[in-house]
């Protein structure tokens, strides 16, 4: 469900709820630490269709364009933060929706229509990202939920493949808030990431069991 508007009145809590969400602290490594419990990847491609089947998830992947439109070129950013104004959901990238289940790609078709979702246990996880490949291309990533009809900015990471062997990226903060909040299950609701691609053409996302 798409909220475009944050009402005025709600605009000093939004202030506050930013202010206790939003942080961008990430950890690098060469390897993950712990047990993995699941791994999937997010595939650029350049043509208008993913591989047949993956919109009902056939195949375990994410398909999206290798190229989607943005607000900012992906490879000139920061923190990976994309859109403008974060208090309105975003028009633009392709939007992947995070819900409580089994660890399941339920829909890994992203390029017909610009979303695709997966699913995941509501539990705690060690949630890495590596940019794979040749180096040459940049994504961003932006976290969002909803909590009581106020849409909640989490927070953002670049996903870049420079020069050089792969770091992983610890991505924890854009699914856990700092009191054991899971934010995209209960109280919260349509939680999603939203892709912003420039030519990055894999991109592998891990769960490990914390040691």
């Amino acid at each position: 469900m798409k909220r475009s508007t944050i009402l005025s009145t709600c605009a000093l809590s939004m202030v506050v709820l930013s202010t206790f969400f939003f942080t961008t602290a990430t950890v690098s490594a060469d390897k993950p630490p712990g047990k993995l419990a699941w791994k999937f990847n997010i595939i650029g491609v350049p043509r208008g269709t993913a591989a047949p089947g993956a919109e009902a998830g056939n195949g375990g992947r994410i398909f999206i364009p290798l190229k989607t439109d943005w607000y900012t070129d992906p490879c000139a950013t920061t923190g990976g933060k994309n859109n403008p104004d974060t208090t309105l959901v975003p028009t633009k990238g392709v939007k992947i929706s995070v819900s409580e289940g089994p660890f399941d790609i339920v829909d890994g078709d992203a390029v017909a229509d610009k979303q695709a979702a997966f699913t995941m246990p509501a539990d705690h996880y060690d949630v890495y990202i590596v940019a794979k490949g040749k180096p040459g291309g940049c994504l961003d990533l932006e976290a969002y939920t909803t909590l009581t009809d106020t849409l909640i900015f989490i927070g953002s990471v670049d996903i870049d493949r420079s020069t050089g062997k792969p770091k992983w990226t610890n991505v924890n903060f854009l699914l856990y808030g700092p009191n054991g909040e899971i934010y995209f299950a209960d109280p919260y609701l349509d939680y999603f990431w939203q892709l912003y691609n420039n030519g990055l053409r894999n991109m592998e996302v891990r769960f490990y069991v914390p040691t």
